[in-house]
């Protein structure tokens, strides 16, 4: 059956207003937090922001840059660079670094 519809009074469109982003796109404070120390013990890791930044795929100023801008798109590229889940980028806690990052099991990997 074919069903018409007026189209929408002017001044009550269907899209979103232009140049505002929904806040659920942006990382919280806390996973800022946590993505900034990731980026700390990472290049302390590699041996410096420049290693990271290039292991990352990234310019070191945009890496230098990160409390300005963080995104989650940051979080995957530290999660790829550190060979560990987003989650643990993102999560809050403490890991033991003798147990596996994917299973959770203790002794070698």
């Amino acid at each position: 059956m074919l069903r018409l519809v007026h189209p929408a009074p002017a001044g009550k469109g269907t899209r979103p207003s232009s140049g505002r982003r929904s806040s659920a796109l942006f990382p919280t404070s806390e996973e800022r937090a946590r993505i900034r120390a990731t980026i700390t013990n990472l290049a302390r890791a590699y041996g410096g922001r420049e290693v990271l930044a290039s292991v990352m795929g990234i310019s070191v100023d945009t890496l230098n840059h990160v409390r300005r801008s963080v995104s989650y798109t940051t979080a995957l590229l530290l999660a790829r660079a550190g060979g560990i889940p987003v989650e643990e980028v993102l999560s809050p806690g403490v890991r033991d670094a003798r147990s596996c990052a994917l299973c959770g099991r203790k002794g070698a990997r």
